[in-house]
């Protein structure tokens, strides 16, 4: 009775007319159960109930999880039967209270027999996932999560997969230098039991059932841990072949995306790349000027890639002119649209003696799609205030993939706001005000503008605020050394006030797997330490050298050895340019974690030719 009552209060049951042209195919009346197709089992989304009268269809939902307001919209028939977006939004509670988690995700029907169950896609034409579409008599959802074949065996490797992970979270959450070092020993056993593991569970799967959804996660995971498999080129291709099986399954739009995918994870293993053209061979002859921009260069990319691993690399150089018209093409594209609204400059403050220099804080990733939002707000805010307002300042994470722009640094702000805040700091995007977790969540691009608006609230106010601390600073480069001095004023009487130091880079441009090409106020590391200085007297000067050659160098080694122990790269671009530098200094309480004043500081460079 109280699943019923929750999962009818869950409901906006809005009829949406389908767009049916004569000459398409439609869905049958009735109720279809929309579940979404894993390796372990299949996750229930939503009923939804068709009806056909006067001619005319319309689409509703009748049923869904607990707590999930979902609504269906821009329904139309199509050659292999159907195509609809489904919106839901997720509440979440907050430290603060509660917020909410929109995403919208479309369903594409792929072609099939059996009129009783449509395969199909759901999610964005970048990340679709598989789907399914059942026919049903019931108005409500029996069960959330229907066990496959292979959940025994995937539940295996999710807990060797996920115990290196964890067992690295809890060191680094440890301050018991012994309990720390014991932890991390056993991080190093988990990780060489998962190397031995996993790849013998995965093969378990594809051999003995290839037939079955997980047979193409294994596929898929065997190519990606590809060196620690020691997967041959033979296996390979007969992976990709599987995989390519299994996919079309599920329609054109999933399996052109997994074959664009497969084929980037065969082309980073040098013995594999001729076995990328497999996949990506038809992909890349497929292209049209439909296409959209960001896909045709993704293809291309990896093809290119792929006929230089098969040594055809004269077919690989005539890509060159392609690739090159489509970046500068995309940059435009991006530069014009993004962010998808006009963000209104900060009207000023109304208190003239207000002098606290606010600062917002984000914790992104660039393979992380619903950190768009966030991003895109994040950029627009920068828009609309000056430093001498708003100081904004994002960090990158390796959540949930490899991320180039991470550095030891932001890892270590982010265990600094982890043990502030274990309720709070537990993805991508997290964003601070003043050093308070708020705002929380992202979504799409479409959301970008109400995360603005969110944002907005939340920085006003706190403009209107004074303090009785003051910054004042220097940087000063020559060649690779910047040399800081900072002076600050002030400060209350207290053990718990530090002051840091972070060397932010304006711009840097990487496309990730989120599909943004340019990331903005990136902290690339933090002079003198993540922990950083301690303000012991009212007034202090502080010096400190940024070394951006050392800083390059680390960066360079953190990152090999990433690859190397954790999870390799999805794409290879290292953005190391480091140009158009600032320094930003903060004053920060750790007993409370609030920042009390910031300041940005212009790096003046005197190295010979410098601006």
């Amino acid at each position: 009775m109280l699943r019923t009552t929750l999962v009818a209060a869950a409901v906006l049951a809005v009829t949406v007319p389908v767009a049916r042209p004569a000459d398409k195919a439609q869905l049958p009346d009735g109720n279809w159960l929309l579940v979404t197709v894993g390796p372990a089992g299949e996750s229930a989304v939503c009923v939804l109930n068709t009806k056909t009268a006067n001619g005319k269809s319309s689409v509703s939902v009748v049923a869904t999880p607990p707590m999930v307001e979902t609504t269906v919209s821009d329904v139309k028939a199509t050659d292999t039967g159907l195509a609809f977006t489904l919106k839901e939004v997720r509440p979440f509670k907050t430290r603060t209270g509660e917020d909410k988690f929109t995403t919208e995700r479309k369903f594409v029907a792929a072609s099939g027999t059996d009129p009783k169950v449509i395969l199909g896609s759901l999610g964005t034409d970048q990340f679709p996932i598989r789907a399914k579409l059942t026919a049903t008599d019931k108005d409500t959802i029996g069960e959330f999560f229907v066990r496959g074949p292979a959940a025994d065996v995937w539940q295996k490797v999710q807990q060797a997969a996920m115990r290196p992970a964890t067992l690295q979270n809890q060191a680094r959450q440890e301050k018991d230098a012994e309990k720390k070092k014991g932890l991390l020993a056993k991080v190093a056993e988990a990780r060489k039991e998962a190397d031995e593991k996993l790849p013998g569970l995965y093969r378990d799967v594809v051999e003995k059932h290839p037939d079955i959804p997980a047979a193409l996660d294994a596929a898929l995971a065997l190519v990606r841990s590809a060196a620690k498999a020691k997967v041959t080129p033979a296996e390979a291709a007969a992976l990709a072949e599987l995989v390519g099986k299994q996919a079309a399954r599920y329609g054109p739009r999933y399996a052109r995306t997994t074959a664009v995918n497969l084929a980037d994870d065969l082309v980073r293993e040098k013995e594999l790349a001729g076995a990328a053209l497999g996949p990506i061979g038809p992909v890349a002859r497929g292209l049209t000027d439909k296409d959209p921009l960001i896909f045709q260069f993704n293809v291309l990319s990896t093809y290119k890639a792929a006929l230089e691993g098969a040594g055809k690399t004269g077919e690989a150089k005539a890509v060159d002119a392609r690739l090159a018209k489509l970046d500068a093409a995309l940059d435009e594209e991006y530069l014009a649209t993004v962010p998808p609204f006009k963000p209104a400059a900060f009207a000023g403050r109304k208190d003239k003696a207000a002098n606290r220099v606010a600062v917002m804080e984000l914790f992104t990733g660039a393979q992380c799609p619903p950190c768009v939002a966030a991003d895109v707000a994040f950029d627009a805010l920068a828009k609309s205030y000056k430093p001498t307002d708003l100081i904004v300042l994002q960090y990158h994470m390796h959540i949930p993939g490899p991320d180039p722009l991470t550095n030891p640094d932001t890892v270590g702000r982010w265990d600094y706001y982890l043990e502030a805040f274990p309720e709070d700091v537990r993805g991508t995007p997290t964003t601070l005000f003043n050093g308070k977790p708020q705002a929380g969540g992202g979504g799409g691009m479409t959301m970008s503008e109400d995360k603005f608006g969110e944002y907005r609230k939340l920085v006003d106010p706190l403009l209107e605020k004074t303090t009785p601390v003051t910054l004042d600073g220097t940087a000063t480069r020559r060649g690779d050394k910047i040399e800081i001095a900072v002076g600050v004023d002030g400060a209350p009487a207290g053990d718990d006030l530090r002051l840091r130091l972070l060397l932010v880079e304006d711009t840097i441009k990487y496309a990730g797997g989120n599909r943004l090409r340019f990331h903005h106020h990136v902290v690339r590391a933090m002079p003198g330490g993540a922990a950083g200085v301690a303000v012991k007297d009212k007034t202090m000067r502080h010096t400190a050298t940024a070394d951006v050659g050392a800083v390059r160098d680390g960066l360079v080694k953190y990152l090999d050895e990433y690859a190397k122990n954790e999870r390799p790269f999805p794409y290879p671009a290292r953005p190391l340019e480091m140009k158009n530098l600032k320094v930003i200094a903060l004053v920060q309480n750790d007993k409370t974690s609030e920042i009390l004043q910031a300041v940005q500081i212009e790096v003046e460079d005197k190295t010979a030719g410098g601006k």
